[in-house]
């Protein structure tokens, strides 16, 4: 399994569960609940400052992950979408929303979620997970990543989870029913196979174009650890 820095915020009624290895300051709590959610204040969060559901409504609006949470009152506790989904942003992440399985190239489970952030640039110090790095080295995709990738009508993709392979120093393999779209929310994929770029040289983003063989892309893991 991934090994994550994750500090547990204790309310009555709610525990908030928060990643710093996947943080990446979107603000999405900041912005859905500034009165749990407050990076001027410590500790930062909150959780008994609004009701279970409003904390519970707007965790889940965390594009990473960062924030979990789980419910002590009963409530429903966070649900799996019925649907795959990847966003790519334009010159940063893919945003995953869905039932997800990571593992690594030997099959080992790492991760069960619903929410990732997939660092997209090779240069995230917290791999797989988006740490911003692009940001600051100014990561731009070679063009613009448009709807023209052969793809199948979304009627004949079948449900189910989304296992995400990480192949070292390589891609990300993904096998099951996955939608795939751009930053303008085109879609520009649907099918149950797809290898994504993750070294940052792809000239066919958001997929692997086998760039990573000629560059010094390494998959190691930096603070994030595996057990």
């Amino acid at each position: 399994m991934i090994k994550e820095r994750i500090i547990r915020y204790q309310g009555k009624k709610i525990t908030v569960l928060f990643s710093v290895d996947r943080c990446t300051h979107y603000a999405a709590c900041l912005e859905g609940a500034p009165e749990v959610f407050d990076s001027s204040q410590r500790p930062w969060v909150m959780p008994d400052a609004a009701s279970p559901d409003k904390v519970a409504e707007v965790i889940i609006t965390c594009p990473t992950g960062a924030l979990h949470f789980e419910r002590k009152d009963g409530g429903a506790q966070e649900p799996v979408p019925a649907e795959n989904t990847l966003i790519v942003e334009t010159h940063g992440p893919v945003y995953f929303l869905g039932d997800l399985e990571v593992r690594d190239q030997y099959e080992k489970l790492l991760l069960k979620d619903t929410r990732i952030a997939f660092c997209r640039c090779g240069m995230s110090k917290v791999k797989p997970f988006c740490d911003n790095t692009h940001a600051r080295v100014g990561f731009e995709d070679a063009k613009e990543i448009a709807p023209d990738h052969p793809s199948v009508p979304s009627k004949e993709i079948p449900k189910g989870k989304v296992t995400a392979v990480l192949m070292k120093d390589g891609p990300i393999k993904l096998t099951g029913p996955v939608t795939i779209k751009n930053g303008q929310k085109d879609i520009i994929f649907q099918g149950t196979k797809a290898l994504l770029c993750r070294c940052g040289a792809s000239k066919h983003m958001p997929f692997c174009d086998g760039s990573h063989r000629k560059s010094d892309f390494e998959s190691e893991l930096g603070c994030v650890k595996i057990i």
